[in-house]
């Protein structure tokens, strides 16, 4: 294959959710993988898991190289809920795990594409951010501050960690035709220093992201964005109105911000920006916000998931009708009103603390295209 069709994983509507966390010591690898029922009419029996390791994209499956994944690699369970565990040792020419889900019963495949090393300046940590009350990892992007974890060496070594948070004040994703560069913002350091040892049950204090390192080897590193408890929803009208600046022009967003009371700005905006009001408006705060808290879990990195490239487009255009992923770029494909094809770019760029950037190949010509999506948006005529 010469690039991996994961559009799959974009559509939390799919007949099943799956997600991997990835640890690695020396040429040992173990892989979790969290497979999970998301329709009532598929069942586990419905489905063979197996993976096979590669040296790249290019690479194709090797003959007798597939491991099935079964009951004997099934280390928990949950509500429609399986957790599976593999491992091995890797060698100079493995960096591409494939996982292949088939759907026996009505003859589907679909695949999972798992770097094994995103950079080689970089390497994979021996440890993972496991759930305080069952022994597998924490899957979610992002951890509430009401909620408890602890940090786990998988290979059995007992770890000392130190744990240093910034502010988390990244900006906001530029629209798909501007290719002004944004200025990093200054790192706001968090005064609060967390030093846990292995299996120490830790609770944040305050929201930012987090860089994870082993004491004994800072260059082990895992960086995690720690959000308010209601997170991906909103506990406040001031926090409602930044999503809002996709289609919002500088004026309108402006007046929201300085409103003296954030939620008649908001509310002045809904009730007479989109389609005059009434039930439309209604229907646009469900499905604006509801994509909100989709791009959480599904694109949050170091920031909120809506900020990124990825997730800015989420927000605007809905689930991709195909997205193809290899090395260094991932291809969004949507159908165009006029009967095409728009695609969007993202270039992969690996970066400090086992973290991923997305980077979106920004072009004039998306800006004809962006305005008719924020106009459907503001007419009420986007319904998922």
């Amino acid at each position: 294959m010469s690039s991996a069709d994961v559009s799959f994983l974009y559509n939390q509507d799919h007949e099943f959710l799956i997600d991997h966390r990835l640890a690695q010591d020396g040429n040992r690898v173990k892989v979790y993988l969290r497979f999970i029922l998301n329709s009532g009419v598929v069942k586990i029996s419905d489905y063979e898991i197996q993976y096979d390791i590669r040296n790249s994209y290019i690479d194709e499956k090797h003959v007798n190289a597939t491991t099935r994944l079964d009951s004997s690699t099934l280390i928990a369970t949950g509500f429609r809920e399986f957790i599976y565990l593999f491992e091995f040792e890797k060698t100079l020419d493995q960096n591409l795990i494939v996982v292949e889900v088939n759907n026996v019963l009505r003859n589907r495949k679909f695949l999972i594409d798992i770097p094994i090393e995103k950079n080689k300046t970089t390497k994979n940590q021996p440890f993972l951010i496991f759930e305080a009350q069952r022994n597998v990892p924490y899957f979610s992007r992002f951890i509430n501050l009401d909620q408890s974890v602890r940090l786990v060496n998988v290979f059995g070594n007992n770890g000392k960690y130190k744990i240093q948070g910034v502010v988390n004040n990244q900006a906001v994703a530029i629209p798909t035709f501007d290719d002004s560069r944004i200025k990093a913002p200054a790192k706001i350091e968090i005064d609060t220093l967390y030093s846990p040892v292995e299996n120490e049950i830790i609770q944040f204090s305050t929201p930012g992201y987090y860089v994870i390192n082993d004491s004994t080897e800072p260059s082990n590193g895992l960086g995690v964005l720690v959000t308010d408890p209601f997170y991906p929803y909103f506990g406040q009208f001031e926090k409602m109105i930044e999503p809002l600046i996709f289609i919002t022009t500088n004026d309108e967003f402006k007046t929201m911000k300085t409103a003296s009371d954030s939620r008649m700005g908001f509310e002045g905006f809904i009730t007479t920006r989109i389609s005059n009001g009434g039930r439309v408006a209604q229907d646009f705060v469900k499905y604006y916000y509801r994509r909100v808290r989709k791009s959480a879990h599904l694109f949050t990195s170091n920031k909120d998931g809506w900020k990124t490239d990825r997730g800015m487009v989420y927000q605007i255009y809905g689930n991709p009708l195909q997205v193809f992923r290899n090395e260094e770029q991932e291809l969004w494909v949507f159908a165009a009103p006029n009967g095409g094809r728009i695609r969007f770019n993202f270039e992969i760029i690996s970066e400090e603390n086992n973290l991923l950037n997305y980077s979106l190949i920004r072009e004039s010509k998306y800006k004809e295209s962006w305005m008719d999506a924020v106009t459907s948006w503001r007419s009420g005529k986007v319904i998922e």
